[in-house]
């Protein structure tokens, strides 16, 4: 049995006679009536807080806790997908059965949505006992449907609804999603190894105000430390890079004043070494390797601002 878990976003919304995409579509002929289903709550998924991904945390865990099920299958919004999934994964990435994340580029009764194909696929991947811990199934145009680990997802492009992960690598795809009855699963790469989920069901406190994330752009000024800051992410550039300047020099004299730690994400450890990268441990960044920026950003949340 796969218990399905269903919190709105587009793939559970059909357009109103206002013409406005409205958290309300019926999903029962996709999942059949006699699925299990718990429906938590009914959002957009911009509109996801804390309070949503605690109300989700205790939902999966209960879930798990009962034994029943041989996958739990949850349905999302797309805009804060990576989100969601990134926490999960921290959390239950260890379960024994597979938690898939599932969503929508547009509502099901439109030609050009990927949700029937998502969906299908995240039921089969179950069926077929292809792995364990949290993924995501989600279908490009154009591109296999892929199976996304949980934690490694990307943010989205500006005007795009294309996923993908950290350096494209994906958990494995179906080769041949033209034919869904004799389609083909490829493992691309291999499960990392993960702790046994142990039971707890941890807890976000509020929204994540210690935590002050920062995105570089030239000419930037970095903002006032707030007194709830424990802990500061800085994005970076493509390469991984942010900019040495006055600025930036001043905002870490303010982080070290306030004992704030102040952590640098998006940076490969394959790429170039530039001399930057030394120029920030000499100010006291701490760089991040080989994570998605939106990962390290769960885990300071889900951690309190300690990495």
């Amino acid at each position: 049995m796969i218990t399905y878990i269903l919190t709105g976003g587009t793939i559970g919304s059909s357009i109103g006679a206002d013409g406005i995409a409205h958290p309300d579509a019926d999903l029962s002929a996709l999942i059949g009536t006699d699925a299990k289903v718990r429906i938590p709550y009914n959002i957009q998924s911009e509109n996801l807080d804390g309070k949503h991904i605690n109300i989700l945390i205790k939902e999966t865990a209960e879930v798990l806790k009962e034994g029943l099920s041989e996958g739990i299958i949850i349905t999302h919004g797309s805009d804060t997908l990576q989100y969601t999934a990134a926490m999960l994964d921290n959390i239950f990435g260890g379960a024994g059965i597979p938690i898939v994340l599932v969503a929508a580029n547009y509502v099901l009764t439109d030609a050009r949505s990927n949700g029937k194909v998502n969906l299908y696929f995240s039921q089969r991947f179950i069926k077929e006992r292809r792995g364990s811990g949290v993924f995501v199934c989600y279908k490009n145009d154009g591109e296999a449907v892929k199976i996304h680990r949980g934690s490694a997802l990307l943010p989205h492009e500006p005007f795009s609804d294309r996923l993908r992960s950290v350096n494209d690598k994906c958990f494995g795809y179906y080769s041949d999603n033209e034919d869904m009855e004799t389609a083909g699963y490829v493992q691309t790469a291999s499960p990392e190894d993960r702790k046994a989920y142990d039971g707890s069901v941890p807890r976000l406190i509020g929204d994540p105000g210690c935590i002050l994330r920062i995105e570089p752009y030239p000419g930037m000024a970095y903002p006032e430390i707030g007194d709830k800051v424990k802990a500061v992410l800085l994005g970076s550039y493509h390469s991984g890079t942010i900019g040495i300047n006055d600025e930036l020099g001043c905002f870490m004299a303010q982080a070290r004043e306030r004992a704030v730690t102040v952590y640098l994400c998006g940076i490969a450890r394959s790429g170039t070494e530039y001399e930057s990268i030394s120029a920030y441990e000499e100010l006291g960044i701490i760089p991040i390797y080989d994570i998605s920026p939106i990962n390290a950003y769960c885990i300071l949340w889900l951690k309190g601002g300690a990495f």
